[in-house]
């Protein structure tokens, strides 16, 4: 017997539709099939008219939690996370105290999630300007890989990491098959460019103050470091439909480099800025409306891998804030499979499969958890949505610090309806959520 039936809904996998039913038990699928086929269950949940996508998986979360829990905590962010369908984070090194920048902050922070995390999670390690023989530590203790900042991170901790370092860093990635994620903007560049507008900038000055040819300029080095030690990189929050081109052109070439834009960048132009003010501050910034719209073109093509959240909230953040003083991130972990789903679906800038492709399978691939993440297929964990295409959303998140996010308010086509992690609805009663090892 079946804990779990799942009924009459499509499937959407990255080859197409499927109306299949789902059995589960014990936390996993163990049959897709016909309903005739199907057998008892404990529950039977009927999607008709439904959609049944993956769990999603954000690669790229900031919850802060550890000395910095007043933007956001792991309870709260995990429960927004997951009423936006996602059932895996993989949370960066910095924003918590201390930053994750060896064995033993890894092990403290994993601790401190034990038992607070709706969703399932991985970990990034830091790395900055002196702890490459902490490398091995941290991916001991549980690291998914190594995130690199090649311009100033905001953090002491943390400080942007060298030419040299990075390189380094890339030879250990390729010995121990690691990835490398990188925020690519050039540090010098933006400083330079920042000190021209300085004195009383306003929003129609900040993406000038962090220029797109500081991320060219990023992610041409990047690249070639990797070229040369053939190292697994990902280059985080792509702003510039050029750099994806970049990218592109690196895959052809046979170097192994992956890339990830967010939401934001999709939905946004530099004009909003007027309008938006710091709610739409992050770095780097978005830039104009032929980007905004090259940005779908490559999306659409497949030349984005992944589209994560870069969830960065700061409840003090407001509308008005100083350009120059402004917290840079936004909040917005729960609005990724709505946001494809509406602006890109709807409009047919992209298709569900290449949906699920970019929420869901290439994330799983990145992190190293595909055998049992990223798919609806037997044997995988029973992570999914049930998607209603029919209703709309007006995106209030009321569970972790987002009240503030530029997407507050703002209205979806579509409806998650549930978000199934191992096959029982996350819910408030008790955080289920577990740390994935390598």
């Amino acid at each position: 017997m079946y804990d779990l039936i799942v009924k009459n809904g499509e499937i959407i996998t990255e080859t197409g539709k499927k109306r299949l039913d789902i059995g589960i038990q014990n936390g996993v699928i163990t049959k897709l099939g016909c309903s005739e086929e199907m057998g008892e269950a404990r529950e039977i949940l009927d999607a008709r008219d439904r959609y049944i996508f993956p769990g999603g998986i954000d690669a790229h979360v900031h919850m802060n939690d550890l000395g910095a829990d007043e933007m956001e905590d792991w309870i709260g962010g995990t429960l927004s996370a997951a009423s936006g369908g996602i059932t895996v984070v993989a949370d960066m090194p910095i924003d918590n105290i201390p930053a994750t920048i060896n064995r033993q902050t890894m092990e403290r922070k994993l601790e401190h999630i034990k038992g607070r995390s709706y969703t399932d999670y991985r970990l990034w390690g830091g790395l900055t300007t002196n702890n490459l023989k902490d490398v091995e530590g941290m991916l001991e203790a549980g690291a998914v890989g190594l995130k690199a900042f090649l311009t100033d991170s905001g953090s002491e901790e943390l400080k942007k990491t060298s030419a040299p370092v990075l390189l380094e860093a890339m030879k250990v990635s390729a010995k121990k098959e690691f990835p490398l994620v990188i925020h690519a903007e050039d540090d010098e560049i933006n400083k330079y460019y920042s000190k021209i507008y300085s004195d009383d900038p306003t929003w129609d000055d900040w993406s000038n103050m962090h220029p797109e040819i500081s991320e060219w300029d990023a992610i041409v080095r990047c690249l070639l470091f990797a070229k040369a030690t053939n190292a697994k990189i990902h280059i985080a929050h792509i702003s510039s439909a050029k750099s994806v081109s970049l990218i592109r052109a690196a895959k052809e070439q046979g170097i192994r480099v992956t890339c990830e834009t967010c939401p934001h960048y999709l939905l946004f132009s530099e004009k909003d800025y007027t309008k938006n003010g710091a709610l739409l501050k992050c770095s780097p910034p978005v830039r104009n409306e032929e980007n905004r719209r090259a940005l779908w073109k490559a999306l659409e093509r497949g030349d984005i891998d992944i589209i994560s959240s870069d969830h960065s909230p700061n409840p003090a953040k407001s509308r008005s804030d100083n350009v120059n003083t402004a917290w840079s991130g936004i909040a917005g972990i729960g609005v990724t499979l709505l946001s494809l789903y509406s602006e890109g679906v709807c409009k047919h800038r992209c298709s569900l499969e290449q949906l699920v492709k970019v929420t869901s399978v290439n994330a799983s691939k990145l992190l190293g958890i595909d055998r049992k993440k990223g798919k609806i297929a037997l044997g995988k964990d029973a992570d999914f949505i049930i998607f209603n295409p029919h209703k709309t959303t007006v995106f209030r998140d009321e569970r972790g610090k987002m009240r503030n996010s530029i997407y507050q308010n703002m209205s979806f086509q579509g409806k998650i309806e549930n978000t199934f992690l191992r096959g029982y609805k996350i819910e408030h009663a008790k955080p289920q959520g577990q740390h994935i090892c390598r």
